[in-house]
């Protein structure tokens, strides 16, 4: 598929051609060159350069992009496109991989249509999440092929070669890459773009999860891995798993660490495996690389994932060779390896003299206060001086991801308990069932409303919980780089939808006591507040007021959300 929109240096054109890329401008292209007709995701660092990207190559051609209310619901729009007979891409971050296990699980068994790939997005040093968990264990959990680029040309490439690889064995397949990853840049050599393709439904082909199909459908997995792990010895795959250097110490570099190695020690004082198969894993090649070393130092980004792998690899082998990693305490097990890290361990394990690198300051956006007109601040502001002045006693403050992460900050410092998204009304029904006599608060963004926090209303809906509920409802993703959230009028691709307000979703649900505020009326908010933190039973406020820097972006510090 082709388009002629441009896209700075990503304007698309049949035919191959060579071209410098960052690492999100490689995967975007590669989707749109494998002719991809869907792409579906929920905002949050380092996915969204890659999917705002999409959206704007997507203007001219048959393909669609859009933000869904959450991961689960864009990988099954992706998963439902596939089934049709059509190319499509779910991207989520590290946290956002756990919400699309549930339909994956069974994605794995019953098998897919056209090629399928997860852009899984992680954080590691979670500069923007509330962990900084790792997306191959759950790739692996759910038993689907991984593979990491370490760089541009490898993540266009790889890209490419996944959607084939999805559709030989009718399995999704995970393509894990880090924020580092996003920001390099290397020269890219395009692949001619893949024909288009019709929609097409296939009645005969079984689509349907069934009970007494499970364990015949779970063997047939198992083989498909089979094959797949021997696919990874042999050519295109052989291209990501290079060899380069001499001697008998090895470094084995999974995904981006390659670059970071390479970048840090051009010189080839050990041998070095640059791993883009993360599972299954080669185990040929491996063999014959860990018998040509006396030790080895593995490199990955979170988990001892390849480490524990190769670790067992070597006994059931045989191998005499010494394995290093964040097991044995040579490599860190917390946190990202940036440069200087890398660095640091090649010149303290591998005696090497190396010149430091810089590594580029990372910022933490839940650090930073809320900014001057902020529409966030007066309702607190409001909150804070009744309490103050002692006309309600101070709520326990149930809060969200989001910008929500900022109440921690001064000047108010009353953000007493946030966990994952979607969980702060959830986690207010607990807390009120538990007993305790303090007024509960619990406060979300409109986004996260409608991500997963809406199935927390139904809920207390249903027990009639005796909390408040506070939507915060500013008219964009804030953190993420100010996308248009669901309900907000609008599609990723800018086309005019119907609102959706929080408020008749209430009143559907039989909450009487709902309200609507300007988040800018502050003597408003302090006589609603007075009001509700009065009288009993579930009360829901939406305060509704416009961030003052959609336009600016002035708000957006790292692309990223916590």
């Amino acid at each position: 598929m082709a388009t002629k929109r441009k896209d700075e240096n990503l304007e698309l054109k049949d035919g191959s051609e060579k071209m410098s890329l960052s690492g999100s401008e490689g995967i975007a292209r590669a989707v749109v060159d494998a002719g991809v007709k869907v792409a579906a995701a929920y905002p949050g660092g380092p996915i969204t350069e890659i999917v705002e990207k999409l959206i704007r190559l997507a203007g001219a051609g048959d393909f669609y992009v859009e933000w869904s209310n959450c991961e689960k619901v864009a990988f099954e729009v992706a998963l439902g496109c596939s089934l049709a007979g059509r190319r499509s891409v779910i991207a989520a971050k590290h946290v956002g991989i756990n919400h699309i296990l549930d339909p994956l699980m069974t994605a794995n068994l019953t098998g897919i249509g056209a090629g399928l790939v997860i852009l899984a997005g992680d954080d590691p040093g979670s500069y923007g999440s509330q962990n900084e968990q790792d997306s191959r264990l759950l790739g692996a959990f759910a038993e689907i092929p991984i593979l990491e680029p370490a760089t541009p040309w490898q993540g266009y490439r790889m890209t490419r070669q996944a959607f084939r690889l999805s559709e030989a064995h009718r399995l999704p397949v995970m393509i894990r890459y880090v924020a580092d990853y996003t920001a390099s840049t290397s020269s890219v050599s395009l692949e001619t773009t893949a024909p288009d393709a019709r929609a097409a439904f296939d009645r005969n082909v079984r689509r349907s999860a069934l009970p007494a199909l499970v364990v015949v459908d779970h063997a047939a997995l198992h083989e498909k891995l089979r094959k797949i792990a021997m696919s990874f010895e042999q050519p295109p795959y052989q291209i990501f798993n290079p060899i380069s250097g001499g001697g008998r110490r090895g470094i084995i570099a999974g995904g981006h660490l390659a670059a970071r190695v390479r970048a840090c020690s051009p010189n080839d004082e050990f041998k070095l495996l640059q791993l883009g198969t993360l599972f299954p894993l080669p185990e040929q090649q491996l063999t014959d690389f860990l018998s040509r070393v006396d030790s080895v130092y593995v490199l990955e980004e979170v988990e001892p994932f390849l480490e524990n792998q190769i670790r067992s690899l070597a006994q059931r082998q045989g191998l005499d060779v010494k394995i290093f990693g964040k097991t044995t305490g040579h490599v860190p097990w917390e946190g990202d390896l940036d440069l200087q890290e890398v660095a640091r361990l090649l010149s303290d394990e591998f005696g090497q003299s190396l010149n430091q690198p810089d590594t580029p300051a990372r910022a933490y956006p839940s650090l930073q206060p809320f900014g001057d007109g902020c529409s966030y601040a007066p309702f607190f502001s409001g909150l804070q001086q009744l309490i103050a002045d002692n006309q309600i006693a101070r709520p326990i403050v149930v809060g969200e991801t989001g910008c929500l992460v900022r109440l921690n900050n001064p000047p108010f410092e009353m953000l007493d308990v946030k966990y994952s998204m979607g969980s702060s009304i959830g986690l207010a029904c607990g807390l009120w069932r538990s007993g305790i006599e303090d007024r509960i608060l619990a406060v979300a963004g409109d986004s996260v409303f409608f991500h997963t926090g809406i199935n927390g209303l139904i809920n207390a809906a249903h027990h009639q919980a005796d909390i408040v509920v506070v939507i915060m409802d500013n008219g964009t993703v804030a953190l993420t780089g100010f996308q248009v959230p669901i309900g907000g009028g609008a599609t990723a691709m800018g086309e005019a939808v119907r609102p959706i307000y929080p408020e008749k979703v209430a009143e559907s649900l039989g909450i009487e006591k709902v309200y609507t505020l300007d988040a800018f009326d502050e003597s408003a908010i302090r006589q609603t507040l007075q009001v509700v933190f009065s009288q009993k039973g579930l009360s829901l406020l939406v305060v509704r007021g416009r961030c003052p820097y959609i336009e600016t972006r002035r708000c957006r510090a790292t692309g990223v959300t916590e």
